[in-house]
């Protein structure tokens, strides 16, 4: 008794101590944090004048077509997927896009995706030219494609979207409409977006995704919808009989904090990016500019579970479920029991037992809008994407129903 007699006024003086350092502390986040606000205002205002200044040059009554041209051009590399969607149903031609972005002031040199390959030949060869904007017409297949070879470089990348579901340029607030993405284009407002990266035996390097990497069901699901879209029936049936087969196993997975989850699962999600697959929100707060990953594990969750999730999460749908567990980290490790495959975006990789997951911060440079994924969205832009349903005006016209915008949801979240 008299020993903690003793202990106390030491223990009393070490809490004053703490929370007296605590109160410094504090005080110095609250100024940093006021510091910062006063900065976005700056830089908010900055982009409302350049927006103005961009809109100076264009008559909103007469066709872009139209528009006076600049004096001097901006030099960029166009990579267009004649395979896209948009492509395909002629919604969008290669020249019009090119005719597009030269009445809003670029001077875009055109090449066009044959392969992935091809498509990564074509970013690199902008970057090593030393172009400042490389623009993908097409999807987000086509957008992952490039992402490797613009990281860490002096080029930003460019979006029209002409995929089936657009779920990169929707996160980025980047405008389904042709006009409307190279009038974005034109106000040339970039953000520093991160890359995930997934760690493999044989690609010790790692392999990067921009929207969302998985370890078990989600790599066996990956293959079916592309399979399925491109009328690939071998490749769809192989992957269907797999992801029909798995049963799941035990995992731990082990944050950055030293935090350790177990679940026995059938899918963990590590998500870059707010939407998935068909606009499923996947990660309804994720951002791609915060140099964090969100982690899902849907612990005990059989397939017929996870179909009612993921169909409940659709078409850019919010849905709190008790049985997923989010975490949000700069890296991840998941050890399962046996070996599982994974999947980086759309690139599936061969099983091994540990997985080691990580975010590379700020390594891709990108003109995006008023997006969801944005932890600083650009307020003044042409439009705001949905997060999902119809691409282009005429679309959403045909459609006489209210639609879930990214500012509709970023109003939403608690």
């Amino acid at each position: 008794m008299k020993i903690e007699k003793a202990a106390r006024p030491a223990r009393l003086r070490k809490l004053a101590d703490a929370q007296s350092s605590h109160a410094k502390r504090l005080k110095k986040v609250e100024k940093a944090r006021a510091r910062l606000e006063r900065a976005s205002q700056k830089l908010r205002a900055l982009e409302a004048d350049i927006a103005a200044l961009a809109r100076l040059g264009h008559d909103a009554q007469r066709p872009a077509a139209q528009a006076p041209r600049p004096q001097k051009l901006r030099q960029a590399r166009l990579i267009f997927n004649p395979q896209s969607k948009g492509a395909l149903e002629g919604t969008y031609r290669a020249e019009a896009i090119v005719g597009c972005l030269r009445a809003y002031g670029i001077d875009a040199d055109l090449g066009l995706k044959t392969s992935g390959k091809i498509a990564r030949r074509l970013a690199k060869e902008a970057v090593e030219r030393e172009l400042d904007l490389v623009i993908v017409a097409a999807g987000d297949g086509t957008i992952e494609d490039v992402v490797a070879e613009l990281m860490g470089s002096k080029t930003s990348l460019g979006i029209i979207p002409l995929g089936t579901m657009n779920n990169v340029a929707r996160s980025l607030g980047v405008p389904l409409d042709l006009e409307d993405a190279c009038a974005l284009l034109e106000m040339g407002l970039t953000r520093h977006i991160d890359v995930g990266r997934v760690i493999s035996h044989d690609r010790p390097r790692g392999v990067y995704f921009l929207e969302s990497a998985g370890v078990g069901l989600s790599a066996l699901a990956a293959p079916l919808g592309q399979a399925a879209e491109k009328g690939r029936w071998e490749i769809f049936v192989a992957a269907l009989g797999k992801l029909l087969a798995f049963k799941g196993t035990h995992v731990s997975v082990v944050c950055d904090d030293g935090e350790v989850l177990q679940a026995h699962t059938q899918i963990v999600t590590v998500s870059n990016a707010p939407l998935l697959g068909k606009n499923m929100l996947i990660a309804p707060d994720a951002k791609m500019d915060d140099g964090l990953l969100d982690v899902a594990l849907y612990d005990g969750m059989g397939k017929a579970e996870l179909e009612r999730h993921f169909m409940a999460i659709a078409e850019g749908r919010r849905v709190d479920d008790p049985h997923v567990i989010f975490r949000r980290v700069r890296g991840v490790r998941v050890a399962a029991d046996e070996p599982l495959e994974a999947n980086a975006d759309l690139d599936v990789l061969a099983e091994q037992q540990v997985w080691e997951i990580d975010v590379v911060p700020g390594a891709l440079s990108a003109v995006v809008g008023k997006g969801l994924a944005l932890t600083l969205p650009v307020e003044a832009v042409p439009s705001v994407p949905p997060l999902s349903g119809p691409q282009t005006p005429t679309e959403r016209a045909s459609q006489a129903q209210p639609e879930i915008t990214s500012a509709d949801a970023s109003a939403r979240r608690p």
